[in-house]
């Protein structure tokens, strides 16, 4: 859960500054506009850290509706309950959803604009055949996150592959796949516990 949600922290961001930093505004608000009047998306990722890695789907829709898949686990939340499901323990976690500035929620990040960070664009490199701006990320205020990078894809303004170094190391996720209002069913955003798990209920 921790990592996934560093994986969207600089995902949409707002800027300041001189220069290459006006620039590097334009390309995200390009971005952002890619966003802004869809339902749904979703994405296959790959992820790579000292600790682990490890490769998955998201789907979201709005609002406050996701859903991350990986080999060993499934987070799910339509916007009222959630679900934290452990293959390998055979245990699902059901909370409330609970929308404060604690919880981990892709949706703030693709639909909202929050002000974490300064941005500087840092010239342009090829991500998966594709040519992408770079744009390098710092916090506005210290925290665990100590810098970031983000690459946009120029053609089609979307996000490409992130690199944070936190606290804990420095983990990289590259997107792949991205679909935007591919018709995502809502089905996804539920989660009936199988029959032989172990269902912790802590709502």
């Amino acid at each position: 859960m921790k990592l996934l949600s560093v994986f969207l922290i600089g995902v949409f961001i707002s800027l300041s500054g001189f220069g290459y930093a006006q620039d590097a505004q334009e390309i995200i608000k390009k971005v952002q506009s890619n966003y802004k009047g869809i339902k749904d998306a979703k994405a296959s990722f790959s992820h790579s850290g000292k600790r682990n890695s490890e490769s998955g789907t998201i789907y979201i829709q709005k609002e406050n509706k996701y859903r991350i898949e990986t080999k060993g686990q499934i987070l799910v939340t339509d916007g009222v309950t959630s679900w934290s499901y452990s293959l390998k323990k055979k245990q699902v976690i059901v909370d409330n959803y609970k929308d404060d500035g604690n919880t981990f929620s892709p949706n703030k990040f693709l639909f909202n604009y929050p002000e974490n960070f300064y941005s500087d664009l840092d010239g342009s490199e090829t991500v998966s055949g594709l040519e992408c701006y770079l744009l390098k990320l710092t916090p506005r205020s210290k925290g665990n996150v100590k810098s970031a990078k983000i690459w946009v894809d120029k053609d089609e303004n979307l996000i490409r592959k992130i690199t944070i170094v936190s606290k804990e190391g420095t983990d990289t996720y590259l997107l792949k796949k991205i679909s935007l209002d591919s018709g995502v069913s809502s089905s996804k955003f539920t989660f009936p516990p199988p029959s032989d798990v172990e269902v912790i209920n802590l709502r």
